[in-house]
Formats: structure tokens, C-alpha cells, sequence
């Protein structure tokens, strides 16, 4: 099973915020600690992203968990 952030949802990274354009795939970490109704997860950064802290290959962020939807 595959999730992803729903499009339109924000995310944090760090202190950082950045919102989904379209739906975007996640790593879910759930032995990670996340405040209640949140989780955390690593997704695929991208090297010409105008948002700096999104340059790295793999970035941890901070979403709810609303936000992540499931694909079979």
C-alpha cells in the first residue's frame, strides 16, 4: 500500500512550510514521534524546487494525518 499527501495539504519542514500541488508520495515513519493527529514522513526532495529546505534528496516532514491518503 502507497501514501501520499493529498493535493492541496500543507506540510511542515522544520520550521519551514510548503503546500502539495498535486498528490505526492511519503515514507511513512511511524516509530517517529509526531504530535497527536500528525505524522512523520520522508519525501523525494527536488534539486530545482524554488523552496530551498525541498533541494535535499529526501526530506522529513511534518503533515496531518487528514492529509495522507492511500493507494492500493
Amino acid at each position: 500500500m502507497a501514501h501520499f499527501i493529498k493535493s492541496g495539504y500543507g506540510f511542515d519542514v522544520g520550521y519551514d512550510f510548503a503546500r502539495a500541488g498535486a498528490d505526492m508520495p511519503i515514507e511513512l515513519a511511524p516509530k517517529e514521534y509526531a504530535k497527536p493527529g500528525y505524522v512523520i514522513g520522508y519525501v523525494a526532495g527536488d534539486s530545482a524546487s524554488r523552496l530551498g529546505f525541498m533541494r535535499a534528496a529526501r526530506v522529513r516532514v511534518h503533515v496531518r494525518k487528514d492529509a495522507i491518503g492511500e493507494s492500493v
